[in-house]
């Protein structure tokens, strides 16, 4: 590896390692300021935090990748085919009405067994 590349690597590493830190110190301001200042000011302060750390990850190769792999897997939701309300309400039924069935069935299987049991060991 050359003397580049381990700059840039170690750059790039220290940019995480900044933005991981800018993302508590949010958390972290949220929790020791929570006597001083309103909610709403805390809550801007894990916001800017987390935007400011998201921006410096950003700027790093791995954190371009993850943008990229967000984007793409954003893609694939929408091409999700969700069931129609009668589907959902059928398929529900269907479930509710197996669990009833099969409890039913446990139930007496149950039964039989607690009977024979108490019948050979009295």
């Amino acid at each position: 590896m050359s003397q580049v590349e381990t700059t840039q690597t170690t750059i790039d590493k220290m940019k995480w390692y900044l933005a991981i830190a800018l993302v508590i110190a949010g958390v972290a301001a949220n929790l020791y300021f929570v006597d001083q200042y309103p909610t709403i000011v805390r809550v801007l302060m894990v916001i800017g935090g987390v935007i400011v750390g998201a921006v410096i990850g950003y700027s790093t190769p791995r954190g371009k990748g993850f943008a990229k792999f967000v984007k793409n897997a954003n893609i694939e939701r929408q091409k999700i085919v969700w069931p129609t309300k009668n589907e959902t309400l059928h398929t529900t039924l269907i479930v509710l009405g197996m669990v009833i069935v099969f409890g039913l069935f446990l139930f007496l299987v149950d039964t039989l067994f607690s009977n024979l049991v108490e019948y050979f060991f009295e």
